[in-house]
């Protein structure tokens, strides 16, 4: 991927999901996710429970709420998460859906709050 079309996918979303928000939410609208890092070692540990030829990561999309922020690495940080989209990683062989918990990574760190 260029980096002309990975901006422009950028704006769209920001676009997109700032609309969105506003529509949804009003005047409650918080500014939503851009981005979510996740750590190296976190990635390679759910590769490892893929095939080798057969394996990748499956990608899932969520929004934090009340309850499942619960868990989250610093707790005293947990509401300004709450109404943030995020990203879930399944090890997944051939696009199957997660079948264990151990499969699954999430509490990356989402952008805002945490940008650099």
């Amino acid at each position: 991927m260029d980096f002309i079309t990975f901006e422009r996918l950028r704006e769209k979303y920001r676009l997109f999901i700032s609309k969105a928000e506003n529509l949804i939410n009003g005047k409650n609208a918080i500014v939503q996710t851009n981005s979510v890092w996740l750590g190296r070692k976190e990635i390679e540990k759910i590769l490892e429970q893929t095939d080798r030829e057969k394996g990748g990561i499956k990608v899932f999309f969520g929004k934090y709420d009340e309850e499942t922020v619960k868990g989250f690495n610093d707790p005293t940080r947990e509401k300004e998460y709450i109404g943030k989209l995020t990203v879930i990683f399944a090890a997944s062989d051939d696009n199957s859906d997660p079948t264990e918990e151990s499969q699954l990574l999430n509490f990356g760190k989402p952008c805002p709050p945490d940008c650099c």
